[in-house]
């Protein structure tokens, strides 16, 4: 495959400030606008003991207002100069983006480090964005196929950290006071933690200026933190109304279809596993042509929504598929799916597939690359994630590696279908 431009790719211009924070930029030359990132280097599998959804609640504070300016202050300068704020909170990392015309970065930039740098947590504010967060969290409960995959992460990872609900419980969202959360944002926030990233139409001064944003931000590195075996009360809230039968979870629930997971604990981001795992799952459940998309919707018509995927963290991730179907469909669907898995057990994967599969990967690959939102995201989970810009032939020369006997290895280890867990969020009779 020709993968142009990235044949040869400059790696993002780094810096280093003395307070630890590592600027990232990316000049995109076909961009008209600028993507700023500010992002953690930890996320909600980093909490204390005690402190689910901690990290979520950040990301929601630092837009209730800074010392110098309120809430809506904030608010009205991003509209003023046409900026498209947001943020998110993963496992593994929170993150701070704005997108933004060139001539509005410097208000942009100086705006989006002063909310993040110096909240004002308010506890008058704190309090009603508790209210905020609870409402987010019963919209989840409430949302059929987010529960299950947070109840399905909790039974599947146990206690380890990874399991817990990103959101945290009402109880942990209430529990986090103004006092503990300045305490928690000078940890977390310091400049060792930080990793600053801008793609797109990147112009000379904008390197001093993001320097000069978060220059003042804390040089003290945060605490060290193993991860930290989570309570039962911390997922809890999941499982209201589920049976555990073996390695089934069922949660009784009356709605029209029934939501599915069936997967398995795996593998980290750092794992030589992960590329051909990622295939793998491709082949699996991943395109129109995959085994399980032809066997349970193009030839019995069990399901609309059927896939394969995989999301690996720091530690460990999993692979499952996921989907929904009516009720009356859910026994015979399973079977198809694991019919499917012994089949590729038994026969091995085709060099057509193998081929197919190669083209797909490197093809999302390079869609994930156009534009200097995804840039600037790739240079700041590259720093994250392994310390390094990772250039794009060299993940097109790991993909073009995998050969049948990782593929197979890789489906005897993650998809035998004796050793999986099986979640379901439906009606009782499924």
């Amino acid at each position: 495959m020709n993968i142009g431009p990235y044949q040869n790719e400059t790696p993002p211009q780094r810096v280093t400030l003395a307070n630890g924070t590592v600027i990232l930029t990316v000049p995109v030359a076909s961009a008209h606008s600028v993507s700023l990132g500010v992002w953690l280097r930890s996320g909600s599998q980093d909490e204390p003991a005690g402190l689910g959804g901690l990290a979520h609640f950040l990301e929601h504070m630092v837009f209730k207002g800074s010392r110098r300016r309120s809430a809506f202050d904030l608010a009205r300068l991003f509209d003023s100069v046409g900026a498209s704020v947001d943020a998110f909170t993963t496992k593994d990392h929170v993150a701070f983006t704005a997108k933004v015309l060139p001539e509005y970065f410097a208000t942009t930039a100086e705006t989006l480090a002063d909310m993040i740098l110096d909240p004002a947590f308010e506890p008058a504010l704190v309090a009603l964005e508790q209210d905020v967060v609870v409402e987010e969290i019963q919209e989840v409960l409430d949302t059929p196929e987010d529960l299950l995959h947070d109840a399905f992460t909790a039974r599947l990872y146990g206690r380890h950290p990874r399991g817990r609900p990103i959101l945290g419980t009402p109880a942990s969202v209430r529990g986090l006071d103004a006092d503990l959360l300045r305490r928690e944002h000078a940890d977390l926030f310091a400049g060792p933690n930080l990793v600053v990233a801008l793609g797109g139409n990147v112009l000379p001064a904008m390197t001093d200026q993001l320097c000069a944003c978060f220059a003042p931000a804390g040089a003290t590195p945060p605490r060290g933190r193993a991860p930290v075996e989570i309570s039962a009360a911390e997922t809890d809230i999941l499982f209201d109304g589920a049976e555990v039968r073996g390695d089934r979870l069922v949660i009784d629930s009356p709605v029209q279809q029934c939501y599915f997971e069936i997967g398995n604990q795996a593998v980290s981001y750092l794992h030589p596993d992960r590329v051909p795992l990622a295939m793998l799952s491709n082949i699996l459940g991943g395109g129109l042509s995959s085994r399980v998309f032809q066997a349970v919707r193009e030839r019995e018509g069990l399901a609309y929504s059927v896939f394969t995927y995989t999301d690996m963290g720091r530690d460990l991730g999993l692979v499952s598929c996921s989907g929904s179907c009516s009720p009356a469909k859910l026994s015979r669907l399973e079977a198809v799916v694991r019919g499917e898995y012994r089949a590729f057990l038994r026969d091995g994967v085709g060099e057509d597939e193998l081929a197919d599969t190669r083209a797909q990967i490197k093809s999302q690959l390079i869609f994930s690359l156009e534009g200097g939102s995804n840039q600037m995201g790739r240079a700041a989970k590259d720093e994250i994630f392994y310390g390094r810009f990772i250039p794009t032939s060299e993940l097109v020369g790991e993909i073009d590696a995998v050969g049948r006997d990782d593929i197979m290895r890789c489906a005897r280890t993650y998809f035998d279908p004796d050793r999986l867990l099986t979640a379901v969020h439906g009606p009782a009779t499924a």
